[in-house]
């Protein structure tokens, strides 16, 4: 009856290779977000997906040998965002 809540096991955890190009699409995601909300520094939208990108991209340079030494930068302009943010407000 309850099934449902229990979680299936991936058949293979992704490579390195696929963790790399997952973490190298984030980061080009949030280079396209980051030069729009240049662009429009008061874009509530864009302000609000470059958060998701933000933090989807955490664990993805977390899981990523190549790009987890980016993880302090993201820290950093996560910080930047929210204080664009509460600017706008």
């Amino acid at each position: 009856m309850f099934g449902f809540l229990k979680k299936y096991q991936a058949a293979e955890p992704p490579s390195e290779q696929q963790q790399d190009h997952l973490a190298e699409l984030s980061r080009e995601k949030i280079t396209q977000l980051e030069q729009q909300l240049a662009i429009n520094p008061r874009d509530g939208e864009t302000q609000k997906q470059l958060m998701l990108e933000y933090n989807r991209a955490l664990s993805l340079f977390a899981k990523s040998r190549r790009y987890r030494n980016e993880i302090d930068a993201l820290f950093v302009k996560i910080d930047e965002l929210r204080n664009v943010v509460r600017q706008s407000i």
